[in-house]
């Protein structure tokens, strides 16, 4: 026995990352740069003679046309984008709403 009705269709909601945003509203305008940082904690022992360098981690500072923010520190590119990403929308809003 067959129902009436139309299969329902699954709507995906999708939510943009902060990289996303930035790019549709600056596009070429923002541009991303990012740096190696060494971590400053010294790993091994303290009597060893050859010096052990820590994990790379990576920060990323993002040049918008209004603004310039860097990110935190992150053990992925990828982190630091979106964080210098979600630093520069936090910023952009700030400006925005206190310019009103």
């Amino acid at each position: 026995m067959e129902t009436g009705g139309t299969p329902a269709i699954a709507v995906k909601k999708t939510s943009l990352t902060p990289k996303a945003i930035i790019h549709q509203r600056f596009g070429i305008k923002a541009c991303y740069k990012v740096e190696e940082v060494q971590d400053s904690d010294p790993i091994g022992c303290p009597g060893l003679a050859i010096p052990q360098k820590g994990p790379c981690l990576y920060r990323c500072s993002l040049q918008l046309p209004e603004i310039s923010v860097l990110s935190d520190t992150f053990k992925r590119k990828k982190d630091a984008e979106q964080s210098a990403a979600e630093k520069a929308i936090e910023k952009v809003c700030l400006v925005f709403l206190h310019s009103c």
